[in-house]
Order: C-alpha cells, then structure tokens, then sequence
C-alpha cells in the first residue's frame, strides 16, 4: 500500500485538552499538560504512525483574545493561526463539560475562513464528565454547533466537517486515542514519511527539558506568576548512567523571583524535585538537576527575548506589529 503522511493541527480554547491529547497521540511528554489555560506557548510536532500513515502532530498555543494582553500572548495567537493554515487536517477540541462557546464559534469562524483542511470536532475530556450527563453535554455541543454554521457565511463549513456530530475523547483513555489515530491516518494524503519511524518530535532536546521543568512551575504556582516565567536550559550533558541538565527558570518580575524560590529556597527545591522525576521518565536514566532563579524584567512584551526564552522562532515574530490588525475578528 502507499505511504500517507500529513499534518494535523490540535487547536481550541486555553484548556480544552490539546497538550494532553498530544502527549497520548505520540505516546511520551512533549508539551505542557496543565489546569491552567495558556500553558502552551510554541507549535510543537509529535510523531506517531498508524499502519503505513505518519501523522505529524502540531500542538498550539490556545487561541484567546488578544485585547489587552502582552505581546506574547498576541503571537500565541498567530502561531496558532499560522499551523491552521499549514494542515492537511484540523481536529477542534471543544471542552465537554464548558461546552461550545461564542469564543468557540468566533475562534472556529476565523480558523475556517483562513484555512481549506477538513475538520473534525473533538468533545475533549470525556473522561471527566459521568456517562448520565455526557449525552446531555453532547447535544448542547451539536445544537450550538449547528446554530453556528447556519449563520450567515458558515454555511459552506459544513461540508467539510468528517463527522457531522462532535466526537467525544478522553486523552487518558488508550481506547480512544487509538481510534482517533486509526481515523486520522485514514484521511491523509498520500505522500512519502517525513521522518524516521523512531522519531517522536522535530523539536530539539534542550526544548524538551525546560518543557517538563516549566511544567511543574505550573503545576505548583498559582495566579499570574507561572505566565511570566520562562525556563531556558544552558546544558544537558550525558554522563555514563547519569544525565546532568542545567536550567535557569526566568522570572518577568522582581517581585516573582522571593515567591519562585519560597521560603527558604523550598518552592524551587519542590519544583526541581518533580521536575527531575518527569526527566528520569523521559530520559529513563537518573537525572541530576542544577535549577537557578533569574529576573529579565518585563520579557514577555520584548520581542528579542521572547524568541530567546519562549523559543519562537524568526517567522513567529515576523509582522509582530501587524498582528492586531490581522486579527481583528479574535478581540
């Protein structure tokens, strides 16, 4: 049989389960998996094969409105933006149990105008709602589904909807994953593998590492601090059994720099401890951690370090200026 290869873009809301059904897709931790929303801030690929199909994963940042955020948070938009149009399918993750939004419809509307793949709409987190009331949630989905593509403009939409009725999913449950891999691969295109059957991503080690450290900021900060920090790995060196990663988590304030190391130094000794956990799994060898505390003040709205600390490429801060025009429909 002939070989299929494609890209498929994960998009939806801040939240609505792209990074954790990433992470099942290719089977190991590539990106942020977080309550928070926003948590994911690049186009990350995964690698997964299905038979003799490559599916080329894009985890992207949330789309969220741009009106009085950071620049960052603006070129989060066009990342996300950017991947829709580079798809050969697009799979929209509509939270289950919040349901399909009007920032749903707005987000989704703009993605369909400014793309041509076929879609499928995920019901995401199916796992987190009981059987009795996933029906009910189900159909509140469709119905505003429905609504949205009557409106005037969305008409044509429809037919490029795989499946007319949202498909619920949980990431956490093999069962499904492996039926939304079987029915992805069957509509790729054909065309030769892009990468080796072994590769997993395209993104660099050094990505990886501060990934599952500043995954733990996340999970262990509260309120506005984990958005305005970064993680940037100077070194991941091999040594026999032990692998020695050296990173520096980076602070957008000076006020954050006391509540990132805690009392006594005890928050960034948790951190670096379940971070150092989550490298071992990756790395399955021993890990030692060398985590440091820096302030860039005010770096999610400079351009030059936000390349630098997120890791956006040149083409994701091309036409920065720009983007608000652009994006008129998303505030």
């Amino acid at each position: 049989m002939p070989q299929q290869c494609g890209y498929i873009a994960l998009l939806g809301r801040p939240n609505a389960g792209k990074s954790t059904l990433l992470n099942a897709l290719v089977g190991d931790k590539l990106a942020v998996v977080s309550k928070k929303p926003q948590t994911t801030r690049n186009r990350i690929l995964g690698i997964a094969q299905h038979e003799d199909a490559q599916l080329l994963f894009l985890d992207t940042p949330g789309l969220h409105r741009n009106k009085g955020q950071s620049v960052i948070n603006t070129m989060m938009n066009r990342v996300a933006l950017q991947v829709a149009g580079e798809a050969d399918l697009l799979v929209y993750l509509v939270d289950i149990i919040v349901g399909f939004t009007a920032e749903d419809a707005r987000f989704l509307s703009r993605v369909l105008t400014t793309t041509k793949a076929p879609v499928v709409i995920i019901a995401s987190k199916a796992d987190a709602i009981i059987k009795a009331e996933r029906a009910a949630s189900l159909a509140g989905i469709s119905l505003a589904l429905e609504a949205f593509l009557a409106e005037a403009g969305n008409e044509a939409f429809t037919a490029r909807l795989l499946q007319p009725d949202p498909v619920p999913l949980s990431g956490k449950r093999p069962e499904d994953v492996a039926e939304l891999r079987e029915f992805m691969a069957h509509h790729l295109p054909e065309g030769p593998w892009l990468f080796a059957d072994d590769d997993l991503t395209d993104m660099p080690r050094y990505f990886i590492c501060a990934e599952l450290i500043r995954e733990q900021i996340f999970r262990q900060l509260s309120q506005e601090i984990p958005y305005g920090t970064a993680v940037k790995v100077t070194a991941v060196e091999f040594k026999g059994d032990l692998v020695v990663v050296r990173a520096t988590a980076v602070v957008s304030r000076a006020s954050h720099k006391p509540i990132l190391l805690g009392k006594g130094g005890a928050r960034i000794k948790s951190i670096g401890t379940a971070a150092r956990a989550s490298l071992e799994n990756h790395f399955d060898k021993k890990v030692f951690l060398e985590l440091q505390v820096a302030v860039a003040e005010g770096w999610t709205d400079d351009q030059r370090l936000i390349a630098d600390l997120a890791n956006l490429s040149e083409e994701d801060l091309r036409g920065t200026a720009n983007i608000q025009s652009e994006q008129e429909p998303l505030h």
